[in-house]
Formats: structure tokens, sequence, C-alpha cells
């Protein structure tokens, strides 16, 4: 009986330290997959975004889109921001400033974009490099119900 007890007690730590070692150490990312599926960092997904730059919430309906210029555009047709050629994402604030969100080389077909404090705000992947960002930052706004300035 004791016998059986140590076994199960020595089977019972040897997975137990093995799933300690599994478990994802970092912070949290947003990312937006090969497929252009926006999920946020608790892994709810909510959004699209296409290769041709159309950004569209969790149940399909267009929110926003890049347009020949670059300029992200509400379905309103108000401009929210710049998407330059490098994916860098120049976006309008409330309080009338502007702010920018950059996006590294790829590196094994990810991206990393980053707040203009260095911190990795979004992974994705490098088929929407230019317009990840744009598109991330609309969604969350979407999400969280807050206005952007509109130009």
């Amino acid at each position: 009986m004791k016998k059986n007890q140590f076994i199960f007690l020595l089977a019972f730590l040897f997975f137990a330290i093995g799933n300690v070692y599994s478990q994802n150490y970092k912070q949290p990312i947003p990312s937006i997959d090969a497929q252009g599926k926006v999920t946020d960092a608790k892994g709810k997904h909510i959004g699209w975004v296409t290769s041709d730059g159309i950004i569209k919430d969790a149940a399909g309906v267009k929110i926003a889109h890049i347009d020949d210029k670059g300029n992200a555009v509400d379905a309103t047709g108000k401009n929210l921001g710049k998407a330059s050629k490098n994916g860098t994402y120049l976006y309008h604030v409330k309080s009338g400033a502007s702010d920018s969100l950059t996006v590294s080389v790829p590196m094994n077909g990810i991206c990393e974009v980053k707040d203009k404090n260095g911190k990795t705000v979004l992974l994705l992947h490098e088929n929407y490099k230019q317009y990840g960002a744009c598109a991330m930052h609309c969604l969350q706004m979407k999400s969280e119900h807050k206005d952007m300035k509109m130009k």
C-alpha cells in the first residue's frame, strides 16, 4: 500500500513540476495571426484585418479602412490617423496631440509593434505589417467604447 502511495506521489510531483515550467511567464500581448484574426491580451477575438486594409469588428461589421493615401478612415469617412508604408501608425488622441506606434522588421514571420516608450503592445503576422498597428488601435478603442479625436 505504501509503495503505491509513494509511486502516486512521485507521478504527481513529476506532472506538477512539468506544468509549472510550461506556463507562459510573459505578459500576455494582443496579436494578429496569419489569417488576420485580431485577439486582445486575454485571447478574446475582437476583430479582423484584411490584407487590403479593411478593419472589421468581431461581428464582421466594417469599422474602418486604410485608403490609397494611407489614411485610416472610419465608417463615417472621418480621418483617424495615418498608416505609413513601413507600418508606423500615427494616431490622434482626444487631447489633440498625436502619438505613434512603430513596427519592427519581421523575425520568423512575426513583427512587434512598440509604443513611444519601447514597450511591445502587439505581435502581428508580417502579412499585416502595414495595417496591423492601425487595426489594433481602432479595435481596442471600439471595444473600450472610447472616442478618438477626428481630424
